[in-house]
């Protein structure tokens, strides 16, 4: 299954890269997130027969909404601190998913809680992230890879794609 996840992983950092070009990160984070909040629902129908469809949709939508989160730390990141900036997101992520794990598996063995319910709140808690985008500073979020960031005062700077090589 892991195979089958990241060959459409693969599709899914293509899709990605396409689409980043045309939409801007507001945009591709919205669709990224709420794809992958739905997506999970998926595995309420899990089964022998229905796990290669599963794995295969995860891969896809997991990895684009990894790489619209990766995209939004890149440009977050002052200049010349990336390597602190993708430490930090990275840290982040391990904690999240570790500690989900061990949440989850707590709420299971310990709570009764059935499967299904662990991905009812995956699902919700997914969803929860969509609240806090319209948090974050428009600058990161209203341009396309590619264009010039442009401040408040309409002065422009290296477009996104060269701002972090």
């Amino acid at each position: 299954m892991e195979t089958i996840e990241g060959l459409t992983g693969l599709g899914g950092a293509l899709v990605y890269a396409a689409l980043c070009r045309r939409y801007n990160l507001r945009r591709l984070l919205v669709t990224a997130i709420a794809a992958n909040a739905v997506f999970t629902l998926a595995y309420l129908a899990y089964s022998g027969r229905s796990a290669p469809v599963i794995h295969g949709l995860g891969g896809l939508v997991v990895i684009c909404s990894e790489l619209a989160l990766m995209d939004l730390a890149v440009r977050a990141t002052p200049r010349g601190c990336e390597s602190l900036g993708f430490a930090i997101m990275m840290s982040a992520r391990n904690f999240a998913m570790k500690g989900s794990d061990v949440i989850g598996s707590w709420l299971l063995d310990s709570r009764g809680w059935a499967f299904a319910d662990l991905v009812w709140l995956n699902a919700a808690t997914t969803a929860l992230v969509l609240v806090f985008i319209p948090l974050l500073p428009r600058l990161l979020l209203l341009g396309r890879d590619g264009e010039p960031i442009v401040d408040g005062a309409g002065a422009g700077a290296a477009p996104l794609a060269q701002e972090h090589a």
